[in-house]
């Protein structure tokens, strides 16, 4: 298994929908304060899974 088949079975796996339900999560466990910074990096996964 290369390098090309990892990427492209992480991509596989981690879709937007799981993206958000992580970024839910996170949010669940951590205080309000920190809300804006995990749907910054949330918004940037999706980004850079295109």
């Amino acid at each position: 298994m290369g390098i090309e088949d990892i990427v492209a079975k992480s991509k596989e796996a981690l879709t937007d929908e799981r993206i958000d339900q992580v970024a839910g999560a996170v949010k669940g466990v951590t205080s309000e304060d920190v809300d804006a910074q995990v749907d910054t990096v949330a918004e940037q996964a999706k980004k850079l899974n295109d």
